[in-house]
């Protein structure tokens, strides 16, 4: 139940929202504000300043991107589309681009009437606060989503396929036909130079133990060895480990080396800070 009048104002505008209102705002709103919109459903979660990100080519400046981001934002949550998390990066002293966005109920089906033509199949769901360890992997994710952005931006480099959870897991049947599914984190195709290069990215915060990051080689190596991918897509992507620091980076490396069967270049390890480098390389 809503805690406050504000909670219950905005639960209330959310569940009033009728699909005449939704296609009215679809008539209405910015084609930027329908970018960001697109990019909340894939990625869940983003802070003002990484939308401000994503949007900065339609501005003249970094601050101009930061100051019509927050009011665009102000703008799509007043439509009840948007709201933010109690909590920001940084605490309440970090200031407007420290808000954590995301959908609201009525932002769902607004997405969902845009791709299908109607909102009857979308479920009534409460967007309750995630965990913060959740909430930091996802954020994560959605900052190696603007790096890339930013960096085929700066280079003759084009994103021709990118896939969020679950759209980037892959599945083949296991021995006893049942499906057994590898699950990235990101699921990228880049083209540069006249050639593709496809990645399957891992975003590692250094919170899982070795026995975890094992079972996770194994399914990849059990992936590639069935051959699934290579016959549906024609290549197998390199899976690429994306770390906090370089002591993780070091550990992670050690791991697989010791790994027995694992193809070289199968794997790649970096700090999450430096993918905008070795994405930048594919153009060489």
């Amino acid at each position: 139940m809503p805690t406050n009048n504000q909670e219950a104002k905005e639960a209330d505008m959310n569940h009033r929202i009728s699909k005449q209102k939704l296609q009215q705002l679809n008539q209405e709103l910015s084609s930027a504000a329908k970018i960001v919109m697109d990019f909340l459903h894939q990625h869940r979660f983003a802070t003002t300043k990484h939308i401000a990100r994503l949007l900065r080519p339609n501005f003249a400046s970094e601050s101009s991107a930061i100051r019509q981001t927050a009011r665009l934002m102000k703008h799509l949550a007043s439509s009840s589309l948007v709201a933010h998390l109690k909590r920001r990066i940084g605490g309440a002293r970090a200031g407007s681009t420290s808000s954590i966005w995301h959908l609201t109920e009525a932002g769902q089906r607004f997405i969902y009437l845009t791709q299908t033509g109607h909102t009857s199949q979308v479920k009534r769901l409460r967007i309750a606060e995630p965990s913060w360890a959740f909430l930091a992997h996802t954020l994560a994710i959605t900052e190696l989503r603007i790096l890339t952005e930013e960096t085929c931006r700066q280079h003759p480099i084009t994103i021709t396929t990118i896939e969020t959870e679950p759209n980037c897991w892959r599945s083949h049947l296991g021995h006893t036909g049942q499906p057994k599914w590898v699950k990235p984190d990101l699921a990228l195709i880049t083209r540069a130079g006249g050639f593709h290069d496809h990645w399957w990215c891992e975003v590692d915060l250094a919170t899982e133990c070795p026995a975890r990051i094992h079972r996770k080689t194994d399914t990849y190596l059990r992936h590639l060895y069935c051959g699934t991918e290579q016959t549906k897509r024609g290549t197998f992507p390199v899976v690429v480990w994306l770390t906090p620091s370089p002591e993780r980076s070091h550990q992670l490396r050690n791991l697989f080396t010791n790994t027995p069967d694992l193809p070289p270049g199968m794997f790649e390890v970096m700090e999450l800070t430096t993918w905008a480098e070795r994405l930048a390389r594919t153009v060489d």
